[in-house]
């Protein structure tokens, strides 16, 4: 099977530890790549500064840095200060840390804009995160005004800029009605930026919402109830490569330490890539059921001499050690 680049979501990664040791947590247990929250971010920039993080991700083999996701960056009225801080926040990140991508959510407020109202402010943002070095990228949830990953890859397409780019989350996009047909026909590759895996129930469990779900329902890769191989293998198709993100989030997974659960989700994510790396190769061949006959090269009768039993065996005599 070959070998591939793995991001653990800055969900998959949280824990008590402090930054840098969950830094090398996530290189120990074989990602290559990772994202960081905006609490993370703001935690870094009060404590140990940007610098001192690009030297442990530098450290622990990181390859791929993700960041965000930023809600709010349209113009409206809901807009805090603090969420403007947090773009600026996010946009100094990216620059000293040479950021891979910065990740903004749809709006999720009610009634909500429209997405055309969304476009300049899209294309404004892309140009900065262009100027230090990082893709925008948009991650569609499904209550939120861009609920499914076909409509957000046309929103992306629409307003055109170079640098926007889709982010495919399995659980976004299958509970928000996608199939890997709709996925097939309605993604246009050019947009197709970022994935992130995790697997889930045949249904959202009675009594929790989506969002509810999205957050402490996130299951192992494999440990659940979709197609993850034919998720990837449609994404490849696309013309998708690395690397994929792995977002769990369960209670068992929480409660485990942070460096079994970081191993865990890896081994979890790198068997559904190695299933769908296997689809379609010949099959291995059936072992056989019953013990090879015995050829006569391989078999020859014991012959009786002297000194040896019935079996061909020398023997000794027990009184005197001599041959018998």
């Amino acid at each position: 099977m070959q070998e591939h680049d793995l991001l653990a979501t800055s969900w998959t990664w949280a824990g008590p530890e402090p930054i840098a040791q969950r830094v090398r947590a996530v290189g120990a247990a074989g990602f290559a790549g990772l994202s960081l929250s905006l609490d993370d971010l703001h935690e870094v920039r009060a404590t140990i500064g940007f610098a001192e993080l690009r030297r442990a991700l530098d450290a622990a083999g990181m390859v791929w840095v993700q960041l965000g996701p930023l809600a709010r960056w349209w113009t409206c009225s809901s807009r805090t200060a603090e969420q403007d801080a947090d773009r600026g926040v996010v946009l100094e990140a990216a620059a000293t840390l040479g950021a891979w991508q910065v990740v903004v959510r749809a709006d999720v407020s009610l009634p909500g804009v429209s997405p055309a109202a969304m476009v300049d402010d899209w294309n404004d943002l892309a140009d900065h995160a262009a100027k230090v070095g990082a893709q925008l990228v948009l991650e569609p949830e499904p209550w939120s005004n861009l609920p499914t990953v076909e409509r957000a890859s046309r929103f992306v397409a629409a307003a055109g800029h170079p640098n926007g780019g889709l982010l495919v989350d399995a659980m976004h996009a299958l509970r928000g009605g996608s199939t890997l047909a709709s996925i097939r026909q309605g993604v246009a590759p050019s947009t197709l930026a970022a994935v992130e895996l995790s697997d889930g129930l045949l249904h959202t469990p009675s009594g929790m919402t989506l969002a509810e779900e999205s957050a402490s329902a996130r299951h192992l890769p494999g440990a659940g109830a979709w197609d993850l191989p034919g998720l990837v293998r449609t994404l490849r198709d696309l013309g998708y490569d690395e690397p994929w993100g792995v977002e769990v989030r369960t209670p068992a997974h929480r409660a485990m330490p942070t460096e079994d659960a970081l191993r865990t989700a890896a081994a979890a994510t790198r068997a559904v890539l190695d299933a769908a790396d296997a689809f379609g190769a010949p099959a291995a061949p059936a072992m056989p059921t019953t013990p090879a006959p015995t050829s006569a090269v391989d078999f020859e009768p014991p012959t009786h001499r002297p000194g040896t039993g019935a079996d061909g065996v020398r023997r000794r005599d027990a009184d005197t050690g001599t041959p018998a």
